[in-house]
């Protein structure tokens, strides 16, 4: 059985760099070329074992990306929800209680 182009491989390996480096919008362009080279690594083949893993080849790293690019978000998000509790600068400090209550 043949396997993937080096172009393929090259580019798929690309993206998944790119991803482990949450560099999202390139990982992006670069999974659209991957699928634009094997869309056209396809064009020439004939239904046999090849084709089946080449498909099998996009399906993991689509389903690998995914994975990765949804524990980054949620991640960001921990993150985000974190540094909202903290309070800054900014934030509003609760008032303070009046100090009628305290003489009576």
């Amino acid at each position: 059985m043949k396997s993937a182009s080096p172009d393929v491989e090259t580019c798929a390996r690309q993206v998944r760099e790119l991803v482990a480096r949450r560099q999202y919008a390139a990982a992006r362009t670069a999974f659209e070329d991957y699928c634009r080279l094997l869309r056209d690594a396809l064009t020439g083949l004939r239904p046999s074992g090849a084709r089946r893993q080449l498909y099998e080849n996009w399906q993991h790293l689509y389903s690998e990306t995914r994975q990765h690019v949804l524990a980054g978000r949620a991640h960001a998000a921990a993150r985000l929800a974190h540094l909202r509790g903290r309070g800054g600068p900014y934030h509003e400090t609760p008032a303070a209680p009046p100090t009628w209550r305290y003489l009576a």
